[in-house]
């Protein structure tokens, strides 16, 4: 972690996204190191390609509009490398308001992620939040990054509590921290889904020297039918992770995801190898 952001060649966000048809509902994309995770590549760039791939064939069929994703899930069967990938989408239901669809991941033949995308108009129905409440920046935040290495890290302006600390043997397994897209201030639903994979393990925080911590399912939820947001220049997603329960080799971390004013913008739940 440092004080310093990275200077270093970086592609933008569209670029990162980028997808190419190759026919029968599948593409074709690229993970290029500036990816680089703990192990392969970031899974949440994985997430966001199968989407991008998955919302340019809803954009084919003609889908209303105001029709945005609403929940997601993704499991990692098989860690993702830099290089050449192909998705695969399927719609398995088009409703009135709903439509399901299936994304595969494959590299060299091999499925690697496979994704499950629920997307809908806005309906109707209660309004109330008993979410924990959005953490307040504090003074002192630190950086998150690391100089002169590509990583996925670096790919997003985020600021860390000053007590959240990796391999510190914290009480909590948490991390509080306040981020914004690196390039520019608007972003959507696929970059959320990048966003809600992009922290390191919140075990992390409470382990005193490194251990596995490879997520196999991650799951998002949107709880704001936008589908696109734009921060202020002086704005920040406030985030809580925090992995409350770890037994016989697995961690479940749940996330909150707040949007300046306050309203929960997302929640996200990964299921850990843990030890």
């Amino acid at each position: 972690m440092s004080e310093q952001a990275p200077a270093s060649t970086e592609l933008s966000w569209n670029e990162s996204v980028a997808i190419e048809p190759i026919g029968d509902d599948r593409f074709r994309a690229r993970v290029g190191e500036q990816w680089k995770s703990l192990q392969g590549v970031h899974g949440g760039v994985v997430a966001a390609l199968a989407l991008t791939a998955t919302e340019r064939v809803l954009a084919d069929l003609g889908v209303d509009p105001a029709t945005t994703l609403r929940a997601a899930t993704f499991g990692y069967v098989s860690g993702n490398v830099q290089g050449d990938l192909e998705i695969d989408v399927e719609v398995v239901r088009r409703g009135r308001a709903m439509i399901t669809s299936h994304a595969t991941t494959s590299q060299g033949g091999k499925t690697t992620t496979v994704a499950r995308f629920h997307h809908s108009t806005p309906w109707e129905g209660p309004v109330y939040s008993a979410a924990p409440p959005m953490p307040v920046r504090p003074e002192g935040t630190v950086r998150l990054a690391r100089p002169g290495e590509p990583t996925h890290i670096n790919n997003v302006e985020t600021y860390l509590h000053p007590d959240t600390t990796i391999f510190a043997g914290q009480e909590r397994a948490e991390w509080l921290a306040w981020s914004r897209p690196k390039q520019g201030s608007s972003f959507d639903s696929a970059w959320l889904a990048m966003f809600g994979d992009y922290f390191p393990p919140a075990v992390f925080a409470r382990a005193t020297g490194p251990q596995r911590a490879v997520t196999i399912e991650y799951s998002l939820q949107i709880h704001d039918a936008r589908g696109q947001w734009t921060l202020g220049d002086d704005e920040y997603l406030a985030v809580r992770m925090h992995a409350f329960h770890s037994n016989d080799g697995f961690a479940v971390e749940d996330g909150w995801i707040y949007l300046p004013d306050g309203s929960l913008l997302a929640t996200v739940r990964q299921t850990r190898l843990a030890g």
